[in-house]
């Protein structure tokens, strides 16, 4: 009697096992349809063109890849395919950063004034790594009038940092927290200067090679068969070839592959091959003890996201060769299929939206309403002076003038508005025009200082 119960629990105990192991591949199913479908979509858009990576406890499940690697060369994109990360950069510097923290060359409470780095401002020299890691530094961000003037010529990270040592900060450091790139190339100039070695030879040595990324470089690779070509997502829905427009560096870059980036996340969250996951600073910066993580990447001709789940043990890695953020959007919605079931509906891009709205209206008369009927929570004047912005750089004046002069009867008091016409009129060719039109804008903020021209329009 003994022996057929055993045998009956022995059988009972395979079929729930192999119950539990079909529910969970139906599961996967469900999840592998529903994220060829976002990215159908977002494909059909003419807004998405990357690869996608989903995986369940460290084994892939599904990977996709869709469009083109390089449009002029006819080369498709594949999981091989090597992509610019942008911003998830930061994670990389941050593990660099943290790495030194563990072999004691480095601590948190680390403030500047020990690295004089050359800041003038006396305030800079209290500002922590901590502060710089978490951004509540109050360094402003890099993207001022002098460095969108020509990014490519900041190519290392001490050109980078030499942008800002004159700068003065936005506020008290550790009492606010706001966004800065900056931080981040302060902190690549901090490990260099403690190590002697560049900041690419770091990655290499203490991130490439610990965590086993075959497929990845600091730098793009023209002559590499998977290097990816980058291309900007148009107003019109087509994408067009923007190439290289800024140097990688602490605070954004790293070509990579899906699987490359997914190694990296198993090492840092699954295995101590970079990091010792058992020390608070870093189980806490990466959030290891909670729910989730996430890192988002963009840029021109760049659109990255991680999403790590941690609770259910997924990871999702969306790398894209078109920008927009269309990456995080689709693997926000991946991830909100796995954890609910359904995901919010993709509609165009608000800038697509504004343009395809002028073209079959021949104006932009009540546009507004029809942008807040359609439920875009992306600021209206953000949304039309990116569409002003792209539509300079195709030199259609009518149209561009049309967007900037509609954005000025919704905010007249506004002196980004005519800090943008007075763009306009610079690129058109009128440096007089510019000037009274950025005239305007100090009418209405004495100290208001240009976001495209590094002198104010000024003519002399």
């Amino acid at each position: 009697m003994k022996s057929i119960i055993q045998v009956a629990l022995v059988i009972f105990s395979m079929l729930t096992v192999g119950n539990v192991c079909a529910s969970e591949q139906n599961d996967l199913l469900k999840i592998k349809n529903a994220a060829i479908n976002i990215v159908d979509q977002y494909t059909k858009l003419g807004w998405f063109s990357g690869t996608v990576l989903i995986a369940k406890d460290g084994k892939v499940f599904h990977r996709q890849s869709v469009d083109m690697q390089s449009q002029t060369l006819g080369i498709k994109n594949s999981t091989k395919t090597r992509y610019n990360i942008g911003s998830i950069m930061k994670a990389f510097t941050a593990v660099l950063v943290l790495q030194q923290v563990e072999s004691g060359h480095l601590k948190t409470t680390d403030s500047l004034d020990k690295f004089k780095l050359g800041f003038k401002d006396s305030n800079i020299a209290n500002i922590t790594i901590e502060q710089l890691l978490t951004h509540r530094s109050g360094l402003p961000d890099i993207f001022n009038a002098e460095y969108r003037e020509n990014p490519l010529a900041y190519e290392t990270v001490r050109q980078k940092l030499h942008l800002l040592l004159d700068t003065t900060l936005l506020f008290e450091p550790d009492t606010r927290k706001k966004y800065s790139n900056y931080g981040y190339v302060v902190l690549g100039a901090i490990l260099e200067k403690i190590t002697g070695k560049s900041f690419e030879a770091l990655l290499k040595e203490n991130i490439f090679s610990k965590a086993n990324l075959t497929n990845s470089s600091f730098k793009p690779k023209a002559s590499h068969p998977f290097q990816s070509t980058r291309y900007t997502y148009l107003h019109n829905n087509k994408l067009k070839e923007i190439g290289v427009t800024e140097h990688p560096g602490p605070d954004g870059g790293i070509e990579a592959s899906v699987d490359d980036i997914h190694k990296f996340v198993r090492s840092l969250f699954y295995r101590d091959d970079m990091l010792n996951r058992e020390l608070s600073q870093n189980r806490d910066f990466f959030n290891m003890a909670g729910d989730s993580w996430r890192s988002y990447g963009g840029g021109s001709g760049v659109s990255a996201a991680v999403e790590v789940d941690l609770k259910n043990r997924y990871e999702i890695v969306v790398l894209a060769n078109s920008d927009s953020l269309v990456a995080e959007f689709i693997s926000q919605r991946i991830l909100d299929y796995i954890k609910t079931g359904k995901y919010d509906e993709i509609k165009p891009k608000e800038v697509n939206f504004a343009y395809q709205y002028y073209l079959e209206n021949k104006s932009f008369k009540n546009f507004n309403q029809e942008y807040k009927n359609a439920e875009y929570n992306l600021f209206i004047g953000r949304t039309l002076n990116d569409l002003g912005m792209q539509l300079i750089r195709e030199k259609k004046w009518a149209e561009v003038f049309d967007v900037f002069n509609y954005l000025k009867t919704l905010f007249p008091s506004a002196p980004q508005v005519y800090d943008s016409l007075a763009y306009a009129h610079y690129k058109k060719g009128d440096k007089a025009k510019a000037k009274l039109m950025f005239d305007k804008a100090k009418s209405f903020s004495a100290k208001f200082e240009s976001d495209y021209s590094s002198n104010n329009y000024r003519t002399e």
